[in-house]
């Protein structure tokens, strides 16, 4: 009895060990998420990953300004450069208004400096070419007073006229912008490009007695706006091992 049974598991066996073959030569090695990581990151690219600094300054704030517009801005940003695909970028930059808003007749007057932290990519990396299309993500923040004054308004219930003036309100703003651009090399470590951006708001602190009307490194107070950059950049040299 015990020999029959043997014989039939040796037979059972025997008859496994083709499909058990079979599954292990047509069974594909699964990937890690490392692997996965690493390999849209194109980490075993021969290029280093870390491949420089970039200054870039924006000239649209000062030449709108200087053709008669009422906002000044100006920024400069310091952005890295890595695997020529990743460019963490910070950019730090000052805007004021001294103007009437022609809707209200409020004369606004604020400056402050502002902050956009955020994140542009190569679009075109896999071409190696010395200018490309990107892509970017930037969220910024400032915190800033200003000033309100205008005509004086009627008291809808007990008449009479109230002045209109607030002075060194507080306010900040939160907000996050999608961009995309351009950039092209015009002589060595020089480049130039343009980028245009959709602004959202995030989160802006208000007066119970007053809205601000211009955000510094936002624009006017609305909650969605656009806005353009056009960007002189300057590549730091640096040794290349």
């Amino acid at each position: 009895m015990s020999r029959s049974i043997l014989l039939l598991i040796i037979s059972l066996f025997s008859s496994f060990l083709p499909m058990l073959a079979q599954e292990r030569k047509t069974r594909q090695p699964v990937e890690s998420p490392q692997g996965k990581i690493a390999k849209w990151l194109d980490l075993t690219d021969t290029i280093p990953v870390f491949q420089g600094v970039n200054v870039t300054t924006d000239m649209v704030g000062p030449g709108w300004y200087a053709l008669g517009g009422d906002f000044l801005s100006g920024e400069v940003a310091l952005e890295v450069n890595l695997l020529k695909r990743f460019f963490p970028i910070l950019e730090v930059g000052y805007g004021r208004t001294d103007a009437i808003n022609e809707d209200t007749e409020l004369h606004y007057k604020t400056d402050a400096p502002y902050f956009r932290l955020g994140l542009n990519y190569n679009m075109q990396y896999k071409k190696r070419l010395p200018g490309y299309i990107y892509s970017g993500l930037r969220f910024g923040y400032t915190s800033f007073k200003y000033n309100i004054d205008g005509p004086s308004m009627v008291d809808p219930i007990w008449g009479g006229e109230l002045p209109v003036r607030f002075e060194d309100v507080k306010g900040n703003a939160f907000w996050g912008e999608l961009l995309v651009g351009v950039r092209a090399q015009i002589y060595k470590n020089f480049h130039m490009g343009w980028s245009f951006r959709y602004k959202v708001r995030l989160n802006v602190k208000d007066s119970p007695n007053s809205t601000p009307w211009y955000i510094p490194g936002f624009g006017v107070s609305d909650n969605t706006t656009f806005g353009a950059t056009y960007d002189l950049v300057y590549q730091i040299p640096w040794k290349k091992r």
